[in-house]
């Protein structure tokens, strides 16, 4: 168990080094203090910028930040080297001996360009040495020599050619610079910028931090989140069922990303992680511009008011101006659901509903997800703008689902929806029922959407015996409540327990008097568009059966936009934050295999 752990933590090493490799970020370097003023035979003046560059990045403390590392994993990282250079020379395959001679007080640098035939990006990586001469002399010389030194003429780094056998990756050195890439020509491309011009720029103060710069952004960085955006897509175009709720959401982001001057990426470590995404728009007004001016912010009160035994909750604010402009996108990923073109008249209909509630309802909304013994329950709660409409509107929006197109499409996927009132004593207001039912297996073929029919034991259709307790329910309700103070809803398990729930916190026992979970979302502030809380190893507990077990350890992801200063538009701004308790954990679970 010991060995599969330190295994595991040395994969996670490995991965923390190839942070600086692999991560896609722009102009940003450090200054070398410190270095000797010998630093290599070759003159070491800045050069150009090597074409298609995406991305700079450093670890300003090479040995303070893996001290770091290591504490917060815990358990067998002690077993690992206790230095930056100790832990280089064991992932490059380097001898134990020149692990002093790899400065750690210095910063590691890191660039990366665009690759021409469109694969992913090729970096390189600059780790500090006390005296590149007397380095390449300890791996080249004497009886235990490992490498060869075979200088380019071109950019006068020396490469390091293994004797015996071949090297996981390319080496070279360059003045007092040890250089690590994939590929020599990555080196002989990459390296001198990352030698010569990288250690002219200013150190940041947080344990990693890497900028993504203009072109990167509305080109291969751009290209990417198209792609996967595209793959979520059905063949025609329209979103999948399940991306349906986020394809305005996700079109709007790809419209901003487009359109920002830079983005910057750090990583604080101190008793737990803090990881940090911040992008300033560009000038002139464009979609990243009005965005961020427009963007709802507030403070994250509706998340604290959900009840104290939420494993997970989520609050999202919008303006009913953005709203509003999403109807037609979300229109249309709707109707893509459907075989053939929507009728206009349903159409008009359905945008018309969707409409008139995103007028009514308000300008957040929170939800939450809490386990029981016999299973999850999923509950929201909103602002409501104009409760009458509101409930009009919800109304319209249950009566799409007769409309034949979607009738139709709803039987291809063997279920039916139907709705009326719910009898729920103790609440105050009218608590309406929403049924989704299962009839049959979907009329799709097998490999197009449906699922072939179960077969029971004799060949026949799966009774309860063959289906088992692991299949999915035949149905699932959803109750929801429209009141002055807000529109709240339960989904899942027990939906009747969520909505009361939900209504109870607003009274009782909340998220904000859980002391872990205060603690974790106190920070945010009250610039916030989107926050999610989730206590992963408790959510795990419940889900192997064991509600109310498991460690505290919130882990919060959140972004919003930063006021306007200086005459500069808001930036925005996204978080994680990632308890300790929980890296320890995934770090132990992970060397269980």
């Amino acid at each position: 168990m010991i060995a599969r752990s330190t295994s595991a933590v040395r994969r996670g090493a490995a991965a923390l080094l190839a942070i600086v490799l692999g991560v896609s970020a722009g102009a940003l370097g450090c200054k070398s203090p410190g270095a000797p003023s010998d630093a290599g035979a070759v003159a070491l003046s800045p050069v150009p910028a090597p074409a298609g560059l995406i991305a700079e990045a450093f670890l300003p403390t090479p040995d303070a930040t893996w001290a770091k590392a290591r504490a917060l994993v815990g358990g067998s990282a002690a077993l690992l080297p206790s230095s930056a250079g100790a832990l280089a020379a064991s992932l490059l395959g380097l001898p134990i001996t020149v692990a002093s001679e790899i400065d750690g007080g210095v910063p590691v640098l890191g660039a990366a360009v665009e690759a021409a035939d469109g694969a992913r990006p090729r970096a390189a990586l600059g780790l500090h040495v006390k005296d590149g001469g007397r380095f390449v002399d300890q791996l080249t010389r004497g009886e235990g020599a490992r490498f060869r030194a075979k200088p380019d003429a071109a950019t006068a780094i020396a490469l390091l050619e293994p004797l015996q056998g071949a090297s996981p990756v390319a080496l070279g050195v360059l003045g007092n610079y040890l250089l690590v890439a994939e590929t020599p020509g990555d080196l002989i491309s990459l390296g001198p910028y990352v030698a010569r011009t990288m250690p002219q720029a200013q150190v940041p103060k947080e344990d990693l931090a890497v900028e993504i710069p203009r072109a990167a952004l509305e080109g291969p960085v751009l290209k990417a989140a198209r792609s996967a955006w595209d793959k979520a897509r059905g063949p025609d175009g329209a979103p999948r069922a399940t991306a349906v709720p986020l394809g305005p959401m996700i079109e709007s982001a790809l419209a901003m990303l487009g359109d920002l001057e830079r983005a910057r990426l750090t990583l604080v470590l101190d008793e737990n992680a803090h990881l940090r995404v911040s992008g300033t728009p560009k000038a002139g007004g464009g979609p990243a511009s009005k965005a961020s001016a427009d963007l709802a912010v507030g403070d994250v009160k509706p998340l604290l008011e959900l009840p104290a035994d939420a494993l997970v909750g989520i609050l999202v604010r919008d303006r009913a101006a953005t709203r509003a402009e999403s109807v037609p996108r979300l229109v249309d990923a709707l109707a893509g659901l459907v075989e053939g073109d929507l009728p206009a008249a349903e159409r008009e209909r359905l945008g018309a509903a969707i409409r008139a509630a995103s007028d009514a309802r308000g300008d957040w909304f929170a939800g939450g997800l809490r386990f029981d013994g016999a299973g999850p329950t999923a509950f929201v709660r909103a602002a409501v703008g104009d409760r009458a409409k509101l409930e009009a509107s919800i109304q319209d929006l249950l009566g799409t689902a007769e409309l034949p197109p979607f009738k139709a499409a709803l039987q291809r996927e063997g279920l039916r929806v139907s709705a009326g009132k719910a009898a729920l004593p103790l609440l105050d207001g009218d608590v309406r029922r929403v049924r989704f039912e299962r009839t049959a297996a979907a009329s799709a073929p097998a490999g197009a959407g449906g699922a072939p029919a179960r077969k029971g034991p004799q060949g026949g259709k799966g009774g309860p015996a063959a289906q088992g307790a692991s299949l999915p329910p035949s149905s699932i309700e959803l109750l929801y409540l429209v009141r002055d103070d807000g529109l709240f809803a339960s989904v899942g398990n027990d939906p009747g327990a969520g909505l009361r729930s939900v209504i109870g916190a607003l009274q009782g026992e909340r998220l904000g008097e859980v002391p872990s979970m205060k603690t974790a979302l106190a920070p945010l502030g009250s610039d916030i568009a989107f926050a999610l809380v989730v206590e992963p190893l408790r959510l795990v507990a419940s889900r192997l059966g064991q509600p109310g077990a498991g460690d505290t350890a919130p882990v919060v992801i959140a972004a919003g936009a930063a006021p306007e200063s200086a005459g500069s538009p808001a930036a925005f701004w996204a978080r994680a934050d990632v308890a300790a308790t929980a890296i320890r954990e995934l770090a132990r679970l992970g060397g269980a295999f």
